[in-house]
């Protein structure tokens, strides 16, 4: 029940924004290469939603608050777009294999699947062994292990249904500053 309710906010996503068709559908194939104590930390339900929809390298734009004093109290919908894309099977193996803080996180059932290409290390995760996973953007520097790193994250959607309501197309930071009529004092 739960794969359908994402699948029809998947559905309703790419309908919305039909932009978004720049990503890939993933394969089984490609899932089957992972090596198999990678490959069985990637949710069932998330694998076939990389395979029935072009999730895979998608650009997207998550909202997101910067950090920034002045965005600490916005609507999700006031903030501006952080852009990134949604990790390939690969990029999903690579970040829980070889990158920190991927490979502490994966210890406690969090994968990446989706990078901050701005930093070194920082990215969304979700808990793997959730039927609904809550989306977090966890930040390298903000601890030495799991625990810390997931406390020290920010929430970004209760659920991914959640999550998937609030993606939109990718959005240079600089037009939604001259949007808002800001200026880099007041952020």
């Amino acid at each position: 029940m739960m794969f359908k309710e994402i699948t029809n906010k998947a559905n309703r996503l790419f309908k919305y924004y039909p932009e978004l068709n720049t990503g890939k559908r993933a394969s089984m194939s490609e899932y089957k290469n992972l090596k198999w104590n990678t490959r069985r930390k990637i949710p069932k339900w998330f694998r076939q939603l990389m395979i029935d929809f072009p999730l895979t390298d998608l650009n997207i734009g998550i909202p997101f608050n910067y950090g920034w004093e002045s965005l600490k109290n916005k609507k999700i919908n006031e903030l501006p777009l952080l852009n990134t894309k949604f990790n390939s099977f690969d990029d999903m193996a690579f970040e829980a294999t070889e990158t920190f803080p991927g490979l502490e996180l994966i210890k406690k059932g969090f994968i990446c699947i989706a990078p901050d290409e701005n930093s070194s290390g920082d990215g969304f995760y979700i808990k793997v062994k959730e039927k609904n996973p809550k989306v977090v953007y966890v930040y390298h520097d903000c601890g030495s292990n799991s625990k810390e790193l997931i406390s020290n994250s920010q929430l970004i959607a209760a659920s991914f249904t959640e999550f998937l309501d609030i993606i939109k197309p990718p959005e240079i930071i600089d037009d939604w500053i001259a949007r808002n009529s800001l200026k880099d004092a007041d952020l």
